[in-house]
């Protein structure tokens, strides 16, 4: 007899002892005398005298209650355990059903008329093994996409796992990570008896993983355990049942968008496609600007074709969300296609708008000649004296820049705020002193606005030193030694910046070689897009089934942010340092949100996810399968064995106790 069940022996211990406790313990605060009632005090005093003769047998009468109480949990707790008979059978087998659920699997070509897809001929079979395990035969279903998940315990109960498998194994959009389920299901078998793993599954994956297997030399075939990657399946015996059919596929492999760095109401959009059939393919592909057609034009690929477009200068729409389609080209061969997954690719472009900038400066060539190169920004200049008689003129503007100026008080969110050189008490970050000659040492190189910047030959006669508060969302973005001299922060819904030296003009003694170096109208262009939320221009796009960090721009507080998927579900994902995890399962758009504890957003992105994966379009299925050197066969028949389940007579007895106790407690036998 083996005991089965979900719940392991040492918390099963536990959780009798408790129970038992339990029991007594109620069991002894109910006993007490019995109250009798007498009609008169003579007779109340022989009572009081006369000696109980039977008060041993009253005693064990207790005692026996007690043990009912006592075996009526036993065998509810033993039943638990899931006890059966033949489980042991030297025959029976521990099967682990590794059902790929890879993006390949939708493929619609399961049957000849294409009304199933492989997922579907995949369950089918699935289920037949099932169905055709002995009765000792134990088995578990594992989900393969991306990551290995355990859909069920082991059990041989037949028809729950046909039911798992019916509802809750579905085909996702990412690739398929066998090396991982094959580890899974490894770690799963250690220690329990003739195990066997069988793999339903196109076969369609990269070589590199079906190298990365270690059969031990028990199996014939040479060990790589010098490969510490490579995943030790000795003593496993593992199968393959192969599904599909088709091979004909053109996919979208890589679609990536980016704005230009000096026009940002244009755009260029790049494409790969590829051509994995062996014959002839015409496609119609087609860009979209939300639901405007930018650009359609027809494709003709030759059998393993790769074919790069560009499509340059494309003026921004309404819309940011952009779509690349394959469509088959009527009336022309091979323009059939049994993977539609790979046909659509989404990326996602910034709403872009001009932005109005405001300079406090006294005459700054420099600062003035940097921003009017740039068609998206429309600047305004006043002096210090005018803004100080007008704070109003930072109304409704974007970004108000301080040029060696410190107003007492700042212009009100949204509006975003850049210093140069701030001082005194107003000075939105705390200033601890002052720093002669200093010499950039460090720059946050992950940060938007030092995005692609170099500053460690930048000159400068001195500079104010900040003490940045990182409770307060405050960061250092470049240090002189230890010294910060460039910080910023998030003030609720607006930024600010402040470099600690001042430009050089005609007014003043500054001194630095800044403005003179490309770092200077760079570092511009990326403050301006940080204002405006655009430092992700060129990270639109991210791959299912792959785990990415992607940063939050000044969360503090936030330890989660919510992940709404292309289909509406919604998950959280941890967020730490300012990074969220995205890991995409189905291709399509995603909105990221960042909470503080009271339900305020602290910040939200938008994410578009592709399939992007060469060996998922690859469709074409494979009949054999060789696995670390070894070819994989078909499994054998199950020998028959025998199992019987013990928990529903353990739950009849422990009832059959349960009415026994009523009768003898109501009889007064007991009591």
């Amino acid at each position: 007899m083996s005991l089965l069940g979900p719940i392991g022996l040492s918390m099963w211990i536990w959780v009798a002892i408790g129970a038992a406790v339990l029991v007594v313990s109620a069991y002894i605060i109910k006993m007490r005398r019995r109250r009798f009632e007498v009609p008169f005090a003579q007779l109340w005093q022989r009572v009081l005298q006369q000696k109980d003769a039977n008060s041993l047998w009253k005693q064990l009468k207790r005692l026996i209650s007690l043990l009912l109480i006592l075996g009526i949990l036993g065998v509810i707790l033993f039943a638990a355990l899931d006890p059966t008979l033949g489980a042991v059978d030297r025959k029976a087998r521990s099967v682990i059903i590794l059902l790929d659920s890879s993006a390949s699997m939708k493929a619609m070509d399961g049957d000849e008329s294409g009304k199933k897809s492989r997922m579907d001929v995949a369950k089918i079979k699935a289920k037949s093994l099932v169905d055709s395990m002995g009765g000792g035969d134990l088995a578990m279903v594992m989900k393969v996409d991306g990551q290995a998940t355990p859909m069920s315990r082991f059990t041989n109960d037949g028809p729950m796992l046909d039911k798992i498998i019916d509802d809750k194994v579905t085909a996702s959009d990412t690739p398929a990570d066998i090396v991982r389920a094959l580890g899974a299901a490894a770690d799963a078998l250690r220690d329990r008896p003739n195990p066997l793993v069988v793999l339903i599954s196109d076969g369609a994956y990269p070589e590199e993983q079906l190298k990365l297997v270690d059969w031990g030399a028990a199996n014939g075939s040479a060990a790589t355990s010098h490969n510490l990657a490579a995943v030790d399946l000795s003593k496993i015996d593992v199968r393959f049942m192969p599904v599909g059919r088709r091979d004909d596929n053109v996919g979208i492999i890589a679609f990536n968008v980016r704005r230009y760095i000096a026009n940002k109401a244009a755009y260029e959009v790049f494409i790969e496609l590829e051509n994995f059939g062996k014959t002839p393919a015409h496609r119609l592909l087609t860009l979209y600007n939300g639901q405007t057609a930018v650009d359609s034009k027809q494709i003709d690929l030759l059998p393993g074709q790769h074919l790069r477009q560009i499509y340059p200068k494309i003026p921004g729409g309404e819309d940011n969300q952009l779509r690349a389609s394959l469509r088959p080209v009527a009336g022309m061969e091979g323009s059939t296609d049994a993977f539609p997954l790979d046909d659509t690719a989404y990326a996602l472009l910034p709403a872009r708008k001009k932005q109005k900038v405001l300079m406090v400066t006294e005459d700054n060539l420099f600062l003035e000649g940097a921003l009017l190169v740039y068609d998206n920004i429309d600047p305004l200049k006043v002096s210090p004296a005018e803004y100080a008689a007008k704070p109003a003129l930072a109304d409704d503007m974007d970004v108000v820049i301080f040029d060696d100026y410190t107003p007492e008080m700042l212009p009100a969110p949204p509006t975003s705020l850049l210093f140069f050189h701030p001082t005194g008490p107003h000075s939105p970050f705390v200033i601890r002193g002052e720093v002669a000659a200093p010499k950039i040492t460090e720059i946050d190189e992950g940060h938007p606005v030092m995005r692609w910047v170099t500053m460690s030959d930048v000159y400068m006669d001195k500079s104010e030193v900040f003490v940045p508060d990182p409770k307060k969302g405050e960061s250092t973005l470049a240090f002189s030694v230890t010294d910060p001299i460039v910080v910023a922060k998030r003030d609720g819904r607006r930024k600010i910046l402040a470099f600690g030296f001042s430009l050089p003009s005609a007014n003043r003694d500054a001194a630095t070689d800044l403005p003179m170096r490309v770092a200077f109208p760079m570092m511009l262009v990326n403050t301006l897009d940080w204002f405006a939320g655009d430092q992700a221009d060129l990270l639109t796009t991210y791959a299912t089934g792959q785990r990415e960090r992607v940063p939050l721009d000044g969360v503090v507080g936030a330890t989660e942010a919510e992940v709404k998927a292309p289909d509406g579900t919604i998950t959280k994902t941890p967020v730490i340092d300012g990074l969220a995890t995205f890991y995409g399962t189905r291709v399509g758009y995603y909105d990221l949100t960042a909470k503080a504890p009271d339900g305020k957003v602290l910040a939200s992105i938008s994410l578009a996810a592709n399939l992007a994966s060469q060996s998922e379009s690859r469709i074409a299925p494979s009949g054999e399968l060789t696995l670390g050197g070894k070819k994989l066969v078909a499994p054998e028949a199950f020998s028959i064995t025998h199992s019987q389940k013990l928990w529903i007579y353990l739950l009849l007895f422990a009832t059959g106790l349960i009415v026994l106790e009523w009768i003898t407690y109501h009889r007064r036998i007991t009591v």
